[in-house]
């Protein structure tokens, strides 16, 4: 599979198992990713884990994260200052295409909306 670029090797990406394993040992949190962002960048020269700073409507926001047999959101409802966001593990789940087709319109909206805002702004503040 090829992703933002990148060919991943499926055999060397982590199980759902191992990654939420790995999680519970290492403090459910941003600061735990980082040791799955090392292994990954360490084989794919990138850490394969992307921020989703956007509600779901349940969640403050998520992780989404390659694992073998396809993609997992890492959810957290709260940041800490020392830890960075405080991960939900009760509620992570696999995505489905129709799932990752409602994030990807999300976005679209949030950044069209924030674009369009910001561009008034500037009109504004240039006295235009």
């Amino acid at each position: 599979m090829i992703i933002n670029g990148i060919q991943i090797d499926e055999q060397k990406l982590m199980p759902k198992s191992e990654l939420l394993d790995f999680l519970r040992e290492n403090g459910e949190d941003d600061r735990a990713l980082a040791g799955i962002r090392a292994y990954y960048h360490d084989y794919f020269g990138n850490e394969l884990i992307w921020r989703y700073p956007i509600s779901d409507g349940k969640h403050l926001g998520t992780f989404i994260a390659i694992v073998k047999g396809g993609f997992i959101s890492l959810p957290y409802d709260s940041v800490d200052r020392e830890d960075g966001e405080l991960l939900d593990l009760n509620d992570t789940a696999m995505f489905n295409a129709e799932d990752m087709q409602f994030f990807i319109d999300d976005w679209r909206l949030f950044s069209d909306d924030l674009l369009t805002a910001m561009a008034d702004m500037q009109r504004i503040l240039s006295g235009k």
